[in-house]
């Protein structure tokens, strides 16, 4: 009995300080010789400098095609999604402000989302990627149980709802 508390314990423990994290680390990326996040962030950290610049104009301007929406809105959200993003990419400043968009007019709630960013080698400091075989950025990885159920590398096909909805339906 007392082993399991003790697992129990130990359990919460380690959940409660990888939620701990720090999140929006900044440095500068000797590659491209700028400021950029690395590690764990999230759309707050994404919203501020250079980068927070073109997640307003994206975000703001991006217009969703309305019937992928509204069938995604409809979809069981037994998924997971991690998304890995470089804030020196252009894709990156041009895709992830439209995909917030689609997760808010969606109704998805932002707790299914783990958001990585990396520097010019493709690392992500303190947090490794090296599982999700990025090679482009940016890459929205959708898991179900754990296990990948499809990817939108750099660009979307048709557009980020449509490649969505093609995943996760």
């Amino acid at each position: 009995m007392k082993t399991s508390l003790w697992f129990i314990v130990i359990a919460l423990f380690i959940s409660f300080a990888a939620q701990a994290q720090e999140k929006n680390i900044k440095i500068t990326d000797e590659k491209y010789e700028e400021e950029i996040l690395l590690g764990y962030c999230d759309r707050e950290g994404l919203q501020y400098g250079e980068f927070g610049e073109s997640y307003d104009q994206e975000y703001s301007e991006y217009d969703a095609r309305r019937k992928a929406v509204r069938k995604i809105k409809r979809t069981k959200q037994d998924y997971e999604i991690v998304l890995v993003l470089a804030t020196w990419c252009h894709d990156s400043k041009e895709q992830v402000p439209r995909f917030f968009r689609v997760l808010d007019e969606s109704g998805i709630p932002e707790d299914i989302m783990t958001v990585i960013c990396v520097d010019g080698e493709k690392a992500g400091g303190e947090v490794s990627v090296e599982s999700y075989n990025i090679e482009r950025v940016p890459t929205f990885i959708f898991f179900r149980n754990g296990e990948e159920i499809g990817r939108i590398i750099e660009t979307p096909e048709m557009s980020l709802e449509e490649d969505m909805l093609e995943i996760v339906y």
